[in-house]
């Protein structure tokens, strides 16, 4: 998931805690995954915010909070 900050386009693990963005494109192997991430809501142009990054990524999308691992 790359997320654009100001005009730069970087990945969720570069966010710092309580920085926001807006999801630019997702790029994932597993296409299993990429449902998953797109089932909560999290698609192109959405806006997020990463909440806290350990022991595992929590971010805001919407009105939702979800947590994942590094790998997702």
């Amino acid at each position: 998931m790359r997320a654009t900050v100001g005009r730069l386009i970087a990945p969720l693990s570069e966010l710092k805690p309580d920085q926001s963005g807006e999801v630019a494109y997702l790029q994932m192997s597993n296409s299993g995954r990429l449902q998953k991430i797109m089932a909560m809501g999290v698609l192109p142009g959405g806006k997020i915010r990463l909440l806290r990054s350990s022991p595992s990524f929590v971010f805001e999308c919407g009105f939702s909070q979800f947590a994942v691992d590094e790998d997702i």
